[in-house]
């Protein structure tokens, strides 16, 4: 039987990205939970996941114009973006940001 410090969270959730339900079922739970608690580095974080699910960092980066660095920067919670930039994020991958 596997220790719990054997298990890799960030491996086990890029797994489970498999599909464009999968993807917008993370995306949209994510985005309520910011909504409750108001972590947006957790909500970025889970941005990451989609963003290496679906594509690379750096053709991310070439699509939307977003460096390189910047966009690391982000994911890596140093830089909080600007609402604009996950939207232009958010659109590259293929999604819109709805109100309900």
């Amino acid at each position: 039987m596997k220790n719990i410090n054997d298990f890799n969270l960030e491996e086990l959730i890029d797994n489970e990205l498999k599909t464009e339900e999968d993807i917008k079922e993370w995306l949209s739970l994510n985005l309520e939970e910011y909504l409750k608690d108001g972590d947006l580095n957790a909500f970025v974080k889970a941005l990451e996941h989609v963003v290496r699910a679906k594509d690379s960092i750096s053709n991310l980066s070439k699509k939307t114009g977003i460096s390189r660095s910047n966009l690391y920067a982000i994911f890596k919670g140093e830089v909080t973006p600007q609402f604009n930039t996950i939207l232009k994020v958010l659109k590259e991958l293929g999604y819109t940001l709805k109100v309900a």
